[in-house]
């Protein structure tokens, strides 16, 4: 098995290079990042798609660089795949030789209807579930988009219009936005209709850039892009506003000046592109062209899909960190025992018992995160590392419940900051209670099963361990309401059981 995976990614307006580590057989997570803002399509879009010697100079000394990075971790598979710019380009199979010959490295130039897939392929496997949508990814060169229905790729088209392509052709040349917008438009109404959707899946440094901006505009309080998700309505004056502005104007907006050079230009795109789809809602995904050409590697062999009930983050997790991996699934089942008898009280529709679920399968691996018994560390890392496959909701769930089950209560300090992607606090409270006994009867590190009754008025927890451990760590536990616990043990008597009661 390859455990190493590099991917490079030579687009029109940047390079990047990734490195993937497989853990088991389709758990893995990103190792090293490198990226470079050499634009190998700068000054093609007027010379006829020509790359320049320059360009091509600079995009060689990059790979250069990117070559010797994947040597050092040893990477056992390298793919290398460029897109518009070098396909365009009637003097690319110069550049792809030379590389060829000098660093023994070879490129695969995609067109743009595989562009468009590798794309999808990233966003449908790596967000959360998605029935229907359509990607865009705006590019330099380019702008692909896929169609998404019952989770699977049904169609791909690539537009020949990017960022660099509008730039060089316009925005440079002191033609505004109206100009731009009438050029874009002419592109698009090519656009079959099986293409429009209520739902994007925004991909690529525009979109990325644009959500980054909105989410600051707002003061969301989570600091991750992916899965972050928003009503168009909401923000088309805004993404207009971006494509209509001059470069010093943009200083008084939230957008991030790295994108100053390009951002106007792909907003144009975005905007014309939603009008013509008729957006309601966009989902952002950081999973885009680099993600699916390594998906599409490992998942070769199983229909391009993770098996089902696979979740990618909390395997990779497991992996890596588990030292005792059983563990992890029985305290899963503890607490699958304790909430079957408990979500009568606050959780009837079962809307919250994965993230509980999955929350106690990390227990153990979020105590061992949780160096010198700083819990805010552990926090933090799982909400990043909860990144692939769930939604904002459910990883800030995940990680609260972790961190509030240390202290066996929920925080309101903390829980005031991301209040409004919580339950209410009464729910919390429960869920909480739960996963915190869940860790107390793990505290002897016994595989023994457990049985829960409950009568509103009592929690009764059978099992064949005396879990004295536990029984200590009870009296700790904040419970929700009033209501007694009593852990016993079957083999003892009525007259000599050891049981604890909290009221």
């Amino acid at each position: 098995m390859a455990k190493r995976t590099t991917i490079i990614d030579i687009g029109s307006n940047s390079m990047t290079l990734v490195i993937y580590e497989k853990s088991s057989r389709f758990a893995f997570h990103l190792i090293e990042k490198a990226r470079s803002s050499v634009r190998i399509g700068e000054g093609a879009y007027e010379n006829d798609g020509l790359l320049t010697k320059e360009a091509m100079q600079n995009a060689f000394l990059t790979l250069c660089d990117f070559v010797e990075i994947s040597k050092s971790y040893k990477s056992r598979k390298l793919f290398c795949v460029a897109t518009s710019a070098l396909r365009d380009a009637p003097n690319q199979k110069l550049f792809i030789n030379r590389i060829k010959e000098e660093l023994k490295l070879n490129i695969r130039v995609i067109d743009g209807n595989k562009e468009s897939f590798f794309g999808a392929l990233g966003a449908v496997n790596l967000l959360p579930f998605i029935d229907e949508a359509t990607t865009i990814d705006i590019g330099g060169g380019s702008t692909e988009l896929a169609k998404i229905k019952n989770s699977k790729i049904i169609d791909t088209i690539s537009l020949d219009v990017g960022t660099v392509r509008l730039k060089e052709l316009f925005f440079d040349k002191k033609k505004g936005f109206k100009e731009a917008r009438a050029f874009v438009e002419e592109i698009v109404d090519r656009l079959p209709a099986h293409f429009y959707s209520k739902k994007v899946i925004g991909i690529g440094g525009t979109i990325r850039a644009l959500s980054k901006a909105i989410m600051r505009e707002e003061n969301y309080p989570i600091d991750t892009l992916h899965a972050f998700e928003y009503r168009y309505s909401d923000y088309e004056k805004f993404i207009k506003k971006v494509a209509k502005s001059s470069v010093l104007a943009l200083k008084e907006t939230p957008i991030s000046s790295s994108r100053y050079d390009t951002i106007r230009e792909g907003s144009t795109i975005f905007y014309v592109l939603n009008k013509k789809i008729k957006t309601k809602s966009v989902i952002t995904s950081k999973a885009g062209v680099r993600e699916g050409v390594y998906l599409y590697d490992i998942l070769r062999n199983s229909n391009l899909k993770f098996p089902s009930n696979f979740n990618v983050s909390i395997k990779s997790l497991i992996d890596r960190f588990a030292l005792l991996p059983k563990h992890c699934a029985h305290s899963y089942r503890i607490c699958k025992e304790l909430y079957s008898v408990l979500h009568v009280e606050f959780d009837k529709e079962r809307k919250f018992q994965n993230e509980l679920q999955l929350a106690a399968k990390l227990v153990l691996i979020f105590n061992r995160l949780n160096i010198y018994s700083n819990s805010d560390h552990s926090f933090f890392f799982l909400l990043e590392n909860l990144n692939f496959v769930f939604s904002h909701r459910e990883k800030i769930l995940i990680s609260a419940l972790l961190l509030f089950s240390q202290k066996a209560k929920v925080d309101n300090k903390i829980y005031k900051i991301y209040k409004d992607l919580l339950p209410d606090h009464d729910t919390m409270r429960w869920l909480v209670f739960i996963l915190s006994l869940t860790e107390a009867l793990m505290r002897n590190r016994s595989l023994s099963s457990i049985k829960c009754e409950y009568d509103g008025k009592v929690l009764r927890i059978l099992s064949k361990s005396e879990l004295f451990l536990a029984k200590e760590s009870l009296k700790k536990i904040k419970k929700p309401e009033p209501f007694a616990v009593i852990i016993t043990a079957p083999t003892n008597t009525l007259n000599n059981q050891k049981c604890l009661l909290v009221r």
